[in-house]
């Protein structure tokens, strides 16, 4: 097994940092800004000492080359405090991705840091973590027009 580690960091948000880690909490609202999301379904929720969480099914179709694949995995995602939260994804046997996610003011905008680690065997850890680093990329550069453009976001300006 190998492990890669990367680091995303978004423009400003206009909406508070609650209201962004709500968005991201709910995988159904990814679909259009991740590009490989093509479903979400919450198959439970609960809270614990580490906060509420949801459990997720997900369908998401990678490209490989110019081929697509789809595969299905299961996700928790967990509202560590009010302004951040985990995500834990087992994409396959042996590959996994732990994400912390945090929101914070910065001149009255909310800026989010995303820390991705990516365990996979090492023949695959890096095509996963590319992958991984494309999709979360591309999400948190789109993040912000969800709350410019969408007033039916909650706490978007």
């Amino acid at each position: 097994m190998a492990a890669q580690t990367f680091e995303l960091t978004t423009t400003t948000i206009s909406a508070d940092p609650p209201a962004v880690i709500d968005f991201l909490m709910d995988l159904t609202r990814h679909r259009g800004l991740h590009p490989y999301v093509v479903s979400a379904e919450v198959v439970a929720t609960g809270s614990d000492d580490d906060g509420a969480w949801s459990d997720w099914r997900v369908v998401e179709r990678p490209r490989l080359g110019p081929f697509r694949y789809s595969i299905r995995f299961p996700a928790r995602m967990l509202r560590s405090s009010e302004t951040s939260m985990v995500g834990t994804v087992r994409a396959a046997p042996g590959c996994s991705l732990l994400t912390t996610t945090v929101a914070g003011l910065v001149d009255g905008q909310t800026v989010l840091t995303e820390t991705t680690t990516v365990t996979a065997p090492r023949l695959v850890v890096g095509y996963m973590t590319s992958q991984a680093r494309l999709a979360h990329a591309r999400t948190y550069s789109l993040l912000p027009g969800q709350f410019a453009i969408d007033p039916g976001v909650p706490g978007g300006r």
